[in-house]
């Protein structure tokens, strides 16, 4: 089966996140699509045709599981969750507090103490705060959990952002077809660990098939 890969970037960052992932995938991203949240200039949104393997780091998973795009038959999970907000349901999740003084916060620091934080740099461009407010808006409503496609998963056992623990409980339940650790302390595997996200893909491409 030839499959489509549909990238999304997380919250704060823009496409330019996954050169070095598209690099080291080489060939095998010959028929890849890349969206862009337009948090720092215009908006991008392909749709793919056949099917789709959704590559999302942080919020960008959470899209992919919460919204899958017609044809979606699996996600490879970068940094990512299918719940990051805290619900009745999902007390590990993150407090209303927490994303309210970040949005409160946007045009005084903390956008670039986020990108900081998560282990990297803010994108060229300028910040669009109500793009920005919307996609914190949506990382704490929207929920993946029930989605029943095959992850992939890869995340830091150290991620400032998004704890394992908390990531781990928002997997509960679904089919998890490979999670993979590494040792760290940021939030970017896609800029950190360029060559293990592509090797994930891989597996999953292999798995699909």
């Amino acid at each position: 089966m030839s499959l489509t890969l549909l990238f999304a970037h997380g919250w704060a960052l823009d496409r330019t996140l996954w050169d070095k992932v598209l690099e080291a995938l080489g060939d095998e991203a010959q028929v890849a699509l890349v969206r862009d949240a337009g948090y720092y200039g215009r908006p991008a949104d392909p749709v793919a045709k056949g099917p789709v393997l959704g590559v999302g780091q942080s919020l960008g998973a959470l899209e992919l599981l919460a919204e899958p795009p017609e044809g979606l038959v699996g996600v490879v999970a970068l940094d990512g969750f299918a719940r990051f907000g805290r619900a009745p349901d999902f007390p590990e999740g993150v407090p209303t507090r927490v994303l309210q003084r970040m949005k409160a916060r946007i045009g005084d620091g903390a956008l670039a103490e986020f990108v900081a934080r998560a282990g990297g740099e803010l994108p060229k461009g300028e910040p669009d705060p109500k793009r920005l407010i919307q996609g914190l808006d949506r990382l704490h409503v929207i929920d993946g959990r029930a989605c029943r496609l095959p992850v992939w998963r890869l995340h830091a056992d150290g991620d400032p952002i998004a704890t394992l623990a908390m990531a781990d409980a928002s997997f509960v339940g679904m089919k998890v077809v490979e999670r993979r650790i590494r040792p760290s302390t940021d939030h970017l595997s896609p800029l950190t660990a360029p060559h293990a996200c592509a090797d994930l893909i891989r597996a999953a491409l292999k798995a699909l098939a």
